[in-house]
């Protein structure tokens, strides 16, 4: 996998808290659609946005939102079989026993422009591990929400790219921030 490289997209509290209870912590409907603006827009419009998530987070999303519009919906699941599931339903949802797998069958369509990763500590912090990973979108929520699932940490090996002023919203402050993996170069 030389030409592919893909994104994770998520929001944490002051203690990288993530969600609780398989839910968000928060109400932030500037976040809601950060995330989809982020997650939908291409340069060239005649490719789409790949999102990947476990197949927890994909029945998590209420059905009247699944998939999500306007870009390629990748479930991960350990055991396809067990899980009743098909490798694919069509072209906007696919099935994936790993994230290697999926990210090598991205790798090789043309439509797809950007691929994120959303939505669960585990496959963040899994992820956090590969060289593909190039950027993170970070909404910085201040507030501690006593969360139960934690996002690991921001590598060493990324840098603050961009990120917005807080900005108020049912309460809670919270930014914007993207992240970029430094590019090493040998002399």
């Amino acid at each position: 996998m030389e030409n592919i490289s893909f994104s994770m997209i998520l929001a944490v509290d002051e203690k990288n808290g993530i969600g609780k209870s398989w839910e968000l912590a928060w109400n932030l409907p500037s976040d809601l659609k950060y995330f989809k603006k982020i997650t939908t827009q291409t340069h060239d419009l005649a490719k789409m946005n790949a999102v990947i998530m476990w197949k927890n987070t994909w029945k998590s999303i209420p059905s009247k939102y699944r998939p999500l519009p306007d870009r390629i919906n990748c479930i991960l699941s350990s055991d396809l079989e067990k899980d009743n599931i098909g490798s694919s339903i069509d072209n906007f949802v696919l099935y994936f026993n790993s994230l290697e797998h999926c990210l090598s069958e991205l790798e090789w369509k043309e439509n797809v422009e950007n691929i994120f990763i959303i939505w669960w500590a585990h496959l963040y912090n899994y992820a956090l591990n590969s060289d593909l990973l190039e950027r993170i979108y970070i909404t910085r929520v201040k507030w501690d929400f006593n969360c139960d699932v934690h996002f690991a940490w921001v590598p060493k090996s990324f840098v603050l790219e961009s990120y917005t002023d807080y900005e108020t919203e049912n309460g809670i402050e919270y930014s914007f921030q993207v992240y970029k993996k430094i590019n090493y170069v040998y002399a």
